[in-house]
């Protein structure tokens, strides 16, 4: 019966391949079965809930095995996968009919899912790498399916995550060399010594690639303006910070990790500058789509920092702000789409009350306003940063103040403005924009359930999550957002406020515009120079093989020609300076 969960992966790859080789005429049957195998996938994940199950199937030597270890824990990450798979898969239907690579994103999209899902359930090391590197098939088929021509974005995509695996690889197998196991569970090991500590190093890099922390970022602005809605949310919002979030907690949990030590400290000061500056970013932004990505990315910082704190509230509340960000991030997304797709600008909030509401639940939650799941999530992650120091709580405050800001100034942008006007969106869309948006609040009143399935895995004080002073300190926080929002509107008609002038002095807007700033056009570059030196350095090479040392040889051989002439003179006088040679050595 346990071995029938592998079907969590069978089934999506079937279906995958299946969808992909269907002639395009069955299109109305193919929407049917894509839409039909993520519903299965999310009541498969559901089905399993609550039962633990354990699978161990020795497959090679070296005591590798196929194993799978389903906690609560694990299935939490399943349902939040399968559940917004089925959001995008429904706006996919809609958004995508005139696509005419649309089958390539639904073929993608369910071998994605198997992988996604291979990679949460398995226990063993080698599997996961499978799982999460397959996960690249799937993810340039998503963005080449989208109309715009996006070789080079695929490209480049596919680079900076090779590059992060490629660490999260390397870091593996150095836990196989002082290990000898390849089995999740069975690893136990201490930050003590070189190799361990170089372990950990990597497989945090790895877990920063899939959050999209700087440099690993630089493909997602691009990625959100030319791909679809479906693929931000699914594989950019939803899949790759799972899988992010997981791959920390396995670090976590394998070596032992305590608050306060020497590499989380240099860690997390790395990542609060991604943090920082991709918040600020945020603010510089004169499209939604791209602040809604920078703002993703400064929030995979702001998790990934309460992950290496390794305090238990912390990472809790880093687990709680993933469900929190995946819902209102997804939910704006979805209203993008929708607004896009119109080709509006702006938008009548009185003509358009629904996905107005959608905006508002959805930006309520992303700067934490009481009820709303972030609040909580952030509380306890306020909690753990004020106990690793109040720099960091600081930092940690600053991002979410400029996260809040760049979101409310595109709320008052697209809704409260002379020019907008009423437009009309398809039910199919407004379904999962309305089904986030309402979540958004649902999660706030019922927080405990996450939170009681969280602290199963995680045990963390029962008591209050967080301090009188902490919370008193975030209201504060957003009350200064509100105000700035409302006095920037009226003083200088945006809703930055006093972030735009600071936006400008730090002249962070002229760097998001210039390219050579970019870490992957700056890693191209220096690939350039490698290999043009390396050219050039081939071409001396070549040189000294294919000209110098030839015509050296022909040069004494021609030397030795002249000099072996036939002359007995000749030949008794080399004979007689031999002799002396020898008798000058031994003397």
């Amino acid at each position: 019966m346990n071995v029938l969960i592998l079907f969590l992966i069978i089934i999506p790859v079937l279906f995958s391949i299946a969808l992909f080789f269907t002639p395009e005429k069955y299109r109305k049957f193919k929407e049917v079965f894509f839409v039909t195998v993520v519903v299965f996938n999310l009541w498969a994940v559901c089905y399993y809930f609550a039962k633990d199950i354990f699978i161990y199937l020795e497959w090679a030597a070296f005591n590798f095995y196929f194993s799978v270890i389903m906690t609560r824990f694990v299935e939490f990450f399943l349902v939040i996968a399968a559940f917004f798979a089925l959001l995008a898969a429904i706006f996919a239907v809609r958004s995508m009919k005139d696509n005419p690579k649309a089958h390539l994103f639904k073929a993608g999209m369910l071998f994605a899912l198997a992988c996604v899902n291979g990679a949460l359930i398995t226990d063993s090391f080698i599997f996961l790498l499978v799982f999460i590197e397959a996960l690249a098939i799937p993810f340039v088929m998503m963005i080449l399916a989208s109309a715009n021509n996006n070789k080079k974005l695929a490209i480049k995509a596919f680079t900076i995550t090779a590059i992060a695996d490629l660490f999260l690889m390397m870091g593996i197998g150095i836990v196989y060399f002082l290990t000898k196991t390849m089995n999740i569970s069975e690893v136990s090991l201490s930050l003590e010594g070189f190799l361990p500590a170089v372990a950990f190093i990597f497989i945090v890099i790895g877990a920063a690639g899939k959050l999209g922390v700087m440099p690993f970022h630089s493909w997602m602005p691009e990625a959100s303006e030319k791909t679809s809605v479906p693929f931000m949310v699914f594989m950019a919002t939803a899949a790759e910070k799972i899988l992010g979030i997981y791959i920390l907690y396995v670090a976590l949990k394998i070596f032992g990790v305590s608050g306060g030590s020497l590499i989380t400290y240099i860690l997390i000061g790395v990542v609060a500058v991604s943090a920082v500056l991709a918040a600020l970013l945020a603010n510089s932004q004169k499209s939604f789509k791209k602040t809604l990505i920078y703002t993703s990315i400064s929030q995979g910082s702001f998790m990934m920092i309460a992950m290496l704190t390794a305090l238990p509230v912390a990472v809790a509340g880093a687990v709680l702000h993933l469900l929190a960000h995946t819902i209102y991030k997804s939910c704006l997304f979805f209203a993008a789409g929708i607004i896009d797709d119109s080709k509006a600008e702006t938008v009548s909030y009185k003509k358009n009350p629904y996905i107005f509401m959608c905006f508002i639940l959805a930006i309520a939650s992303f700067i934490g306003v009481p009820l709303f799941a972030a609040f909580y999530s952030k509380e306890m992650i306020y909690e753990g940063a004020l106990h690793l120091g109040i720099v960091w709580y600081i930092i940690m405050i600053l991002v979410t103040f400029l996260c809040s800001s760049a979101a409310l100034n595109w709320l008052g942008k697209i809704f409260f403005n002379d020019d907008a006007k009423f437009f009309e969106y398809p039910v199919t869309s407004m379904i999962p924009t309305v089904t986030a948006a309402l979540l958004c609040l649902m999660l706030g009143i019922f927080k405990d359930i996450p939170l009681a399935i969280i602290h199963n895995e995680i045990p963390f004080p029962a008591q209050e999550h967080a301090s009188l002073l902490i919370i008193i300190v975030s209201l504060s926080a957003l009350v200064v957002v509100l105000v700035n929002f409302i006095a920037g509107y009226k003083k200088y008609n945006n809703g930055l406020g006093f972030v735009k002038p600071v936006v400008s002095v730090l002249k962070i807007d002229k760097l998001d515009e210039n390219e050579n700033a970019d870490p992957y056009n700056l890693a191209m570059n220096f690939y350039n120079y490698f290999a043009e030196a390396s050219f050039s350095f081939d071409k001396a090479l070549n040189w000294v093989y294919d000209t110098a040392f030839v015509k050296s040889v022909l040069f004494c051989s021609e030397l030795f020609k002249k000099a072996h002439n036939g002359s007995m003179s000749r030949y008794i006088i080399w004979a007689l300076c031999g002799i002396a040679v020898i008798i000058l050595f031994f003397v």
